[in-house]
């Protein structure tokens, strides 16, 4: 019987009907379990059916009888890869990952595996273990691109940035037009404050947006590019969410009527971090006599009490940090959840590809990404961006993807009760005094060198004044050291502030007296840190999205002359609130009253303006 099985298997392999030879081939291993050819050819069959779990297992069973064989072992190492490579493009990262551990286990010599683990690795956020096999790889193969440029993102989250250059300039040796590997280069030197030839690599970058859409630009760092327009940066996210997602399907069904919208909250960031300080209370005060709150949590494990304290304010809060996009989808289903609000977007850890898998949930962009999250199959990849009418102006609708919704007041919330006390003196962070003191608590990449000239501007024509900054990182505190002393100012005068915990990094904002924003990404929650402790903010109004989020607050509180167009008035606003003391004390005073009846100062009030929103929708 056996080999009346072996001969009709033999015959479909010949037609090429492989799934039949796979089943008569089962039948002969039902009648001899031990026969270990039959066992290998079942593996060869499934392999060549990509049906390589069921390949592996017989590939498995062969290499326990044949220990040696290396024709065995290359057989089940290449099932395994390709496996794990199958898991990978599924987002199913924990199962890809245990593929290439074990098939490492049978070839340590080939750097494909331990590049394609370091991969998955980096997607399950375990950074130092993916580093370390990208080293590994580097050690086996140190001329492939992709590895060199992966390699330096890893660096790059571990706060090796000048291994990180080293790493992307390494990637673009062997392969000029790797342009992932240029912008990350690019963004990694605006970290780092280098402004060396950076204004070419931005032209080149707009150009590579514009003329090569197969490109894999990350709208993220794009956003921060000086020469990027809301058109680009379209472009840019409709390019990103299309090479990565071509086969996503995109459908809308009908929604399930019920007594209470649920509303679920998306996002890598639950812990101390700047979302926190924006988000907490909104979730708090959401009415839960129309709502109930979900929390779809991504975020790296942490204890702090910032962590704690946004959980417990979840009516039902779900941990989908290991869990892949379609089963997060699936559980977003199956809560039937009608609203998901993704509060990360693009930025680090993005979980944006399980909103197109929702088929009954309206889906929503904010505060996480200023910017559209783009078009896929020539459908919006969310279907609304939550914004303002100052920040997302009615001329420019046509550079977003999803639909508008415009809160009737400023975009961005805040916590209650966010200004500090302070009990430290400028002594206390190496300030003199009596200077005039300039702040900026950008991040640095935040920082381009057109508005460092305006600030040392400002600083040659007060000679009693200093400039506080963030002390983002090494590498930028010495470039803006030799840039400040190379343009004839004291680096004395350029002050970094050290970080320190989150309530006295708010309170010491009283110590200083113009808080000076940053183009074209302006302080988000760095400026609601400002003006909690009524520190005015200079800021110069740009056309994009996070160019317009400070001019956004200060819209709102009604402070427009603090709003300017150009450098030129910029320097000069910030040059008349230096000289005027009454101007400068003007603005406080308003400050303080229009904070008292602000909704984005008063959650309470804010919500019920989301709520309204929430309500048109569904």
């Amino acid at each position: 019987m056996s080999k009346i099985f072996i001969e009709e298997a033999k015959k479909y392999e010949r037609e090429g009907d492989l799934s039949k030879a796979i089943s008569l081939l089962k039948k002969v291993l039902q009648l001899e379990p031990e026969n270990y050819i039959i066992h290998l050819e079942l593996g060869n069959l499934c392999t060549s059916n990509n049906q390589f779990e069921e390949a592996a297992g017989y590939f498995r069973r062969c290499l326990y009888q044949f220990k040696d064989n290396l024709d065995i072992k290359n057989a089940l190492c290449f099932s395994l890869s390709s496996l794990g490579n199958e898991y990978y493009l599924d987002s199913k990262f924990q199962l890809s990952e245990a593929c290439f551990e074990e098939t490492i286990l049978y070839e340590k010599y080939n750097w494909v595996y331990y590049y394609n683990l370091a991969n998955t690795q980096d997607k399950l956020n375990k950074i130092s273990k993916a580093y370390e096999n990208y080293q590994k790889a580097i050690r086996l193969n140190s001329n492939d691109a992709d590895l060199w440029n992966n390699n330096g993102n890893a660096e790059r989250k571990l706060g090796y940035l000048d291994k990180a250059v080293i790493s992307y300039q390494n990637a673009l040796k062997i392969k000029p037009d790797l342009f992932h590997a240029l912008a990350h280069l690019t963004h990694q030197k605006q970290h780092m404050c280098d402004w060396d030839h950076i204004d070419q690599y931005f032209q080149k970058i707009c150009s590579i947006v514009n003329e090569n859409p197969e490109a894999l630009i990350s709208p993220f760092g794009f956003i921060a590019n000086p020469l990027s327009s809301p058109q680009d940066q379209l472009l840019c996210a409709n390019h990103w969410v299309q090479n990565h997602f071509k086969k996503l399907p995109i459908s809308k069904d009908e929604r399930e009527k019920k007594d209470k919208i649920r509303i679920g909250y998306l996002s890598s960031d639950f812990k101390l971090h700047p979302l926190y300080f924006l988000i907490r209370d909104v979730i708090k005060y959401h009415s839960r006599d129309k709502y109930e709150i979900y929390g779809y949590d991504a975020s790296p494990k942490e204890s702090t009490q910032e962590r704690k304290l946004i959980i417990s304010l979840f009516d039902y809060h779900r941990d989908i940090l290991s869990v892949d996009d379609e089963k997060a989808a699936a559980l977003i289903e199956q809560d039937k959840i009608d609203i998901l609000i993704d509060l990360t977007g693009f930025t680090n850890n993005s979980r944006a590809f399980i909103a197109p898998r929702l088929k009954k949930t309206i889906t929503i962009n904010w505060l996480g990404y200023p910017g559209t999250m783009g078009l896929i199959q020539e459908k919006p990849l969310y279907d609304y961006i939550l914004a303002d009418a100052f920040i997302i102006p009615k001329s420019d609708e046509k550079y977003y993807a999803e639909s508008i919704l415009r809160l009737p007041f400023a975009y961005q919330p805040n916590i209650e009760n966010r200004g500090q006390l302070n009990h430290k003196s400028r002594q206390d962070y190496g300030i003199p005094s009596d200077a005039f003191v300039y702040c900026a608590f950008n991040q640095s990449f935040k920082i381009t060198e057109a508005i460092f000239k305006a600030w040392l501007t400002l600083l040659k024509k007060f000679p009693k004044s200093v400039l506080w900054l963030t002390d983002s990182n090494e590498w930028a505190r010495n470039h803006l050291i030799k840039y400040t002393d190379k343009n004839g100012v004291n680096p004395e005068r350029i002050i970094f502030a050290s970080r320190v915990p989150n309530q006295e990094h708010i309170a010491r904002h009283a110590l200083a007296d113009i808080y000076l924003d940053t183009m074209p990404y302006n302080a988000h929650t760095s400026a609601s840190d400002a003006l909690s402790m009524n520190l005015p903010i200079v800021t110069l109004k740009g056309k994009t999205f996070a160019s317009r989020v400070a001019a956004s607050l200060l819209h709102s509180l009604n402070l427009n002359e603090l709003i300017t167009e150009d450098i030129e008035s910029y320097i000069s606003c910030a040059s008349m609130l230096t000289e005027n003391n009454a101007f400068r004390q003007n603005i406080i005073d308003r400050l303080k009253v229009a904070k008292l009846n602000s909704p984005i100062f008063q959650p309470k009030l804010f919500v019920k303006g989301l709520e309204e929103i929430f309500q048109t929708l569904i």
